[in-house]
């Protein structure tokens, strides 16, 4: 598995997914562009990743790719269509790029073709409660340093949903 993260303007979300698909498909990868500003970081994603892996691996998947069932994840959510907006989408986007499976360092130049490398800044904690449905009381029990392990419970939820 690798990630890294980046900045990318899109202009035309299938235009840019069908680049991305295009360097998956070459290089016989899968990988999944997360929108940063949705994420509790790497850690988050690595979960999510692990959970939709073991997920397809037992035939218990909910998604038919892999690529969106690590979004289901990432999301916390059930419902494909709400977990693809965790993706892309038009104009300026921080993101986390994931790329698993085949030819990993060829996906990654590929991809760094698409997305101009960069650190990006921890998503505000005020979005995250918003998109993880945490609550202030819950926040407040937990601290605010300590929201990721919110999130990460959030995606660990979605197996129990199933």
């Amino acid at each position: 598995m690798r990630i890294f993260s980046g900045k990318v303007e899109v202009k035309n979300v299938s235009d840019t997914l069908s680049k991305i698909n295009d360097a998956a498909d070459v290089c016989g990868s899968v990988i999944v562009v997360i929108d940063a500003e949705k994420t509790a970081g790497v850690s988050h994603i690595e979960s999510a990743v692990l959970h939709a892996q073991r997920s397809f691996a037992a035939g218990e998947n909910i998604a038919r790719t892999l690529a969106m069932e690590v979004l289901v994840y990432v999301s916390g959510q059930r419902q494909c269509s709400l977990a693809a907006k965790f993706g892309l989408h038009e104009g300026k986007n921080a993101v986390y790029a994931v790329i698993l499976e085949g030819d990993e360092a060829r996906a990654e130049a590929m991809l760094k073709e698409i997305i101009s490398v960069c650190d990006v800044p921890p998503a505000d904690t005020r979005r995250l409660m918003r998109e993880f449905d945490i609550s202030e009381e819950e926040l407040s029990v937990t601290g605010e340093e300590r929201i990721g392990e919110l999130v990460a419970e959030r995606t660990a939820m979605v197996d129990a949903w199933k």
